[in-house]
């Protein structure tokens, strides 16, 4: 409950910090998908390092269910407006770097 409430934090370094225990959570093995609609929503930061991390997360919980890819499909396409070329380039990437039954309909239009 205590990152769930962070995540939605004004507070760049204390979000950023609880991202961090977040993926290394993910990559202990430990289930962290119930968080994965409080961290689409902390994708909205112009924090290239925190935007990384959260890329990497919903990379990993994207392909393992179809309604979770959805919502990070959104996410990256919402990116791609993005003003900053590094980040639209981040987008681009991990929307390419996604692997499930039906992504194709999302690249074509985002190139």
């Amino acid at each position: 409950m205590l990152l769930k409430s962070t995540l939605s934090d004004k507070d760049g370094t204390k979000r950023r910090e609880v991202v961090k225990k977040v993926i290394a959570f993910m990559t202990l093995g430990i289930d962290v998908s119930r968080l994965f609609s409080e961290m689409c929503m902390a994708s909205f930061t112009t924090d290239l390092i925190q935007k990384k991390m959260i890329y990497l997360y919903l990379g990993n919980y994207a392909e393992q269910n179809s309604q979770m890819a959805f919502m990070a499909i959104n996410t990256y396409l919402k990116d791609l407006e993005n003003n900053d070329p590094k980040i639209r380039g981040l987008a681009l990437r991990s929307l390419f770097n996604l692997r499930f039954d039906g992504v194709e309909e999302y690249l074509t239009p985002a190139l």
